[in-house]
C-alpha cells in the first residue's frame, strides 16, 4: 500500500454508566493513534530529543483528548487534574472499581 492513511475514530463520551474498562481501552487506542499515549506514562517517558515545550504540547493533547471523551458530570470530578497521568489515575480510582463490580454482578 502506498500513500498515507488517515482515519478518524470516535469514542462515546464516558458518562459513568457504561463499562469504564471498555471505554478506557478504546481511549488508549485513540491516544496511540494520535501519538500521545506516552504522556500517560509521565515525564520519565519523555524522549531525550524532545524539547520541554514539545513534551508539554504532547501532554496537553493527551489531556484534552481525555476530557473531550468524558461527559460533563465526569469532568467536574477531575477538573483539577493538570497532568495526564494524574487525570488517568483519578478516573481509574473513581470508575474502574465500579466497572469491575458491575462486571462481577453480571
Amino acid at each position: 500500500m502506498t500513500g498515507s492513511f488517515a482515519a478518524q475514530f470516535k469514542v462515546e463520551r464516558f458518562d459513568g454508566k457504561g463499562s469504564f474498562t471498555l471505554w478506557q481501552r478504546r481511549l488508549k487506542d485513540i491516544l496511540v493513534q494520535q501519538g500521545s499515549m506516552r504522556a500517560l506514562k509521565g515525564k520519565n517517558s519523555k524522549p531525550e530529543k524532545m524539547t520541554k515545550e514539545g513534551w508539554e504540547d504532547l501532554e496537553l493533547e493527551c489531556i484534552s483528548t481525555i476530557r473531550l471523551c468524558i461527559a460533563d458530570n465526569i469532568i467536574n470530578n477531575v477538573i483539577d487534574e493538570d497532568s495526564a497521568p494524574a487525570l488517568w489515575k483519578k478516573l481509574e480510582k473513581l470508575y474502574l472499581e465500579k466497572s469491575l463490580t458491575m462486571k462481577l454482578n453480571l
